[in-house]
């Protein structure tokens, strides 16, 4: 008999500061669930950066997914990353951290 894996979580993490609108969210947060769905993950967080706290909520994104060894993180494009820093260093530095990958929905070429 085989046993099958479950498929595996990710998490995702919205710089809200970079969109237009807050109306935006919503549909972002859809968009994110969608493309999880699409690669065979689930998503079950999503991290929204408010200006006001940043960089709090990716502080804590950081932490849980180290804790519960998540590998994979979703994020609208790197421009969510741009207000924490070189956003290809921050990339990589997570990426090592949790061993695993970042993933874009809407990659800058």
């Amino acid at each position: 008999m085989t046993v099958l894996s479950p498929m595996p979580f990710a998490v995702a993490y919205i710089g809200a500061h970079v969109l237009a609108a807050e109306y935006e969210l919503p549909s972002l947060k859809r968009a994110i669930a969608d493309f999880a769905s699409g690669r065979g993950l689930i998503l079950f967080m999503t991290y929204v950066e408010d200006a006001s706290t940043a960089p709090a909520a990716f502080g804590e994104l950081v932490s849980d997914v180290w804790r519960d060894d998540v590998k994979t993180v979703i994020m609208p494009s790197v421009v969510h990353l741009a207000t924490l820093g070189n956003p290809l260093v921050i990339k990589a530095q997570l990426e090592s951290h949790i061993g695993g990958r970042v993933l874009f929905v809407n990659p800058v070429p």
